[in-house]
């Protein structure tokens, strides 16, 4: 499987997954964001909006707000609900990226525009083109 260093630790897998299996791995991660819908996280002590909508999944998810500043939760901020499961597709980047098994714990999708997505292991950002993300 090819591999280019983007930057030192930063890898790209460029056939890691074929187009059918993108488009898949798109289909999973809508199902995560109808679980747990996007929200915009705030910046802390201002409250400022970010430029970008998340979500999350797995057993813990990375929030942000004015009062409690940047952390981790087991819970959607917004709904309360727990967040859902990490779809067994992007776990099977974790050991390609080179995650650790005890690291599966929490991962993030976040949406900048309707062109680019990025879903984000605890040490690894896959940004990944898209078509059309509307969810």
């Amino acid at each position: 499987m090819a591999m280019i260093e983007l930057a030192p630790g930063l890898f790209y897998f460029p056939e890691f997954y074929g187009r059918d299996e993108q488009e898949a791995l798109i289909a999973d991660l809508r199902d995560v964001v109808r679980a747990a819908p996007l929200f915009t996280p705030r910046l802390p002590r201002t409250g400022k909006p970010f430029s970008a909508r998340m979500t999350n999944c797995g057993d813990l998810g990375w929030v942000s707000d004015a009062q409690g500043g940047y952390g981790y939760q087991a819970t959607h901020p917004v709904t309360g609900a727990p967040w859902p499961a990490i779809p067994a597709r992007a776990l099977r980047a974790w050991p390609i990226a080179g995650e650790p098994r005890t690291q599966r714990a929490a991962a993030f999708f976040a949406v900048f525009n309707k062109a680019m997505a990025a879903t984000v292991l605890p040490t690894t950002i896959v940004f990944t083109p898209v078509d059309n993300i509307d969810i």
